[in-house]
């Protein structure tokens, strides 16, 4: 989601965002949900979103969540009840996560539920051993896609890949359980002739960001959008007048805040709390490969040539 210019005012802090920024913020989770609505996109927005509302707000969206299969028979008092509010909250929240009001709301949330029913198969018996648990993560995570991308516009996935592709100096940038995704992005990047930077150090990262210039781009990666060291990395780059594309699983964090471009895109059923405690970067690191399949098919000629040398030091590499 594409956001204004940036500006040069003190930067907020990842508790207090500025109120442009919120401004901004509100704005573009009221332009994605109700406009041209995508399978899996409401109840995505509302788990991007839920680490911003109101802890009153909160608990009306956790209901949402919980009860979306059969929102379309709950009226607003009774959501009110549920999650022990009242019904102008329920109102306001649903405001908050971009829609006219509960009615809209509950429209939209009833068909993303009835969409996510017609996919899902008989249900196999509970199976807790080993290989019942990984596969299960494998059903999980094959239900989800729909949801994971229904956050990303055709748009701003397209200005992204014109950044990196088009960038001076492109640095991934990622701390804690996102770092392995940034060292994953350089390298990946660079396989494909776009040349990327990946200190893995957080003083040599913020170092990098303050020596970019207009014309570069720093990737910054953080599932939760809330890892101190990697927004700073980002301020930096900011203030040194590089763009920033933001990579994160909720919409109103202060990276997504922060970036002149984010991407978000979150796994179905994952709270904020499971975010940063669970830490699953799957959808984040599949948009990254798709990312790097975009950003090669922009290079042509360019990726192609740098594939072939790719695979010529693979294969040098390998033993008998």
């Amino acid at each position: 989601m594409t956001q204004g210019p940036r500006h040069a005012a003190t930067e907020p802090t990842a508790a207090e965002p500025a109120a442009d920024e919120t401004h901004r913020a509100g704005t573009r989770a009221a332009e994605s949900p109700a406009a041209g609505h995508r399978p899996g996109q409401v109840i995505a927005t509302i788990r991007s979103l839920l680490p911003s509302l109101l802890p009153t707000e909160q608990a009306v969206a956790a209901v949402l969540l919980a009860r979306s299969a059969d929102i379309v028979e709950l009226s607003s008092q009774q959501v009110a009840e549920l999650a022990g509010a009242s019904r102008a909250t329920v109102v306001r929240t649903s405001q908050s996560l971009g829609f006219t009001g509960y009615q809209q709301l509950r429209v939209l949330l009833a068909r993303d539920a009835g969409y996510r029913t017609d996919r899902v198969t008989a249900a196999d018996p509970p199976d807790d051993s080993a290989i019942g648990i990984v596969g299960g993560m494998f059903r999980h995570i094959g239900s989800g896609i729909d949801s994971m991308v229904s956050l990303l516009d055709p748009a701003t996935v397209s200005e992204s890949v014109e950044l990196i592709a088009t960038a001076g100096r492109l640095v991934a940038a990622g701390n804690g359980l996102s770092a392995p995704l940034a060292q994953d992005a350089a390298a990946r990047m660079t396989s494909i002739g776009r040349p990327t930077e990946a200190p893995i150090d957080v003083i040599g990262q913020q170092i990098t960001a303050r020596l970019l210039t207009t014309g570069d781009v720093v990737l910054a990666i953080s599932g939760s959008g809330s890892n101190a060291s990697t927004l700073r990395v980002a301020r930096a780059a900011r203030d040194a007048g590089a763009a920033v594309l933001a990579i994160t699983a909720f919409a109103r964090s202060p990276l997504a805040l922060l970036a002149d471009v984010d991407l978000v895109v979150t796994m179905p059923d994952l709270t904020f709390r499971e975010e940063i405690t669970l830490a699953s970067r799957l959808p984040q690191a599949i948009l990254i490969e798709g990312l790097v399949a975009a950003t090669a098919a922009r290079l042509g000629e360019v990726a192609d040539r740098a594939r072939e040398l790719s695979l010529d030091a693979i294969g040098d590499n390998l033993a008998e």
